[in-house]
């Protein structure tokens, strides 16, 4: 099978061809679209909102059999109880502008007709490479015996999902008979507490759980500023597409995440440089109280 990719063409990706435009510029996007072969799939990874999603379909629609968009948890208008595809979207508070406008994005696909169209929708996404720093957060700092501190009670349960599991919905989406719109969560495992994140991590690169639970009024900071995440669930049903597309995730926790430790230099990750202000603050206000 023949690839093509669409970006601003700073780097080359081998093996592709690419078509080069800036994805929020109208014309740009008009012009590749009027000139672009047709497609079996057309597999969208970085729809944020509903502009973009507009543009897209505008250039491509006509030219596609199948159309995959990634979405995100973060469409849902409420985490508890854990929300199924069937769930309202619209976002919750807790992801702020990026909720929102993923939402706009999914709810302007729903309504589209003529092209099959499947959502898919992962929590949090892990993997080598990853460009977040949520993982290596917390290896940089139990490496050296530096306490994470965690928000809350630490009992806030969160799912993950390794880029190639991902990659893996994606194609068993784009092989699967053709179909109307169709909406599937992707995640693994049942999910793990903030804690669990921690110490997991931890024993992964055979470093002392460092992690220290930390009540919101005693931090006096937003949990972002101080660890990956914030103090709330993120976890969701996705049984649908295993049941339906006949997926089901390769890696667990502590084998996605090995593989990924495995990537790193540990001794990049126990030297590179951090800043602790906000954690030394914190920590200084516990002392006090």
């Amino acid at each position: 099978n023949s690839v093509t990719v669409l970006n601003r063409g700073t780097r080359s990706i081998p093996g592709t061809q690419q078509l080069v435009a800036d994805r929020n510029n109208a014309d740009a996007m008009a012009k590749i679209g009027a000139s672009c072969e047709p497609f079996d799939v057309v597999i969208d990874l970085s729809c944020y909102n509903r502009s973009q999603a507009q543009l897209a379909w505008s250039a491509f629609a006509l030219h596609a059999k199948r159309w995959i968009h990634l979405s995100s948890i973060a469409v849902y208008a409420e985490l508890s109880p854990i929300p199924s595809e069937q769930s309202a979207i619209g976002s919750t508070a807790v992801w702020g502008e990026y909720g929102i406008n993923k939402s706009d994005a999914d709810a302007f696909l729903l309504a589209q007709s003529g092209v099959p169209i499947t959502i898919l929708r992962p929590p949090y996404l892990y993997g080598p490479g990853n460009h977040i720093d949520r993982e290596t957060f917390v290896w940089k700092r139990v490496l050296r015996g530096i306490p994470v501190l965690i928000p809350g009670d630490g009992t806030a349960a969160v799912q993950f999902l390794h880029v190639e599991d991902l990659a893996q919905a994606i194609l068993a989406a784009a092989e699967a008979p053709s179909s109307d719109t169709a909406v599937y969560n992707v995640a693994a495992d049942t999910g793990v507490t903030l804690q669990e994140y921690v110490r997991k991590l931890a024993g992964i690169c055979h470093a002392d759980d460092t992690g220290i639970a930390v009540r919101s009024a005693d931090a006096g900071f937003a949990a972002r500023e101080y660890f990956p995440f914030g103090d709330h669930p993120c976890c969701m049903d996705f049984s649908l597409i295993g049941r339906a597309l006949h997926w089901k995730p390769r890696y667990t926790f502590e084998k996605g995440f090995a593989q990924t430790y495995a990537t790193y230099d540990p001794s990049m990750l126990q030297e590179c440089a951090l800043d602790l202000t906000v954690e030394h603050q914190i920590l200084e206000r516990l002392r006090q109280s």
